[in-house]
């Protein structure tokens, strides 16, 4: 179960927390996790859950732009 889930520009973020911080990110409407890869927000217990979910927003602005660039140049 995660920690706590939040819910940003249509994206669902879930936190996970057994010894250190991991996120993991669900696009809009879907229950899939998009797979990350090594570029999956993490954060030590030290940092603490809300840099991993800063980092996670990040990740989704990311997400959101690169989306945005496609339907831009596929016109």
């Amino acid at each position: 179960m995660p920690a706590t889930v939040h819910e940003y520009k249509g994206y669902r973020v879930a936190i996970y927390s057994p010894s250190s911080h991991f996120a993991v990110i669900t696009g809009p409407g879907s229950n899939r996790v998009i797979d990350l890869q090594e570029k999956q927000p993490r954060s030590t217990v030290v940092e603490g859950p809300l840099v991993c979910l800063d980092r996670a927003k990040a990740l989704v602005d990311a997400l959101v732009a690169g989306e945005r660039s496609r339907v831009t140049t596929s016109k």
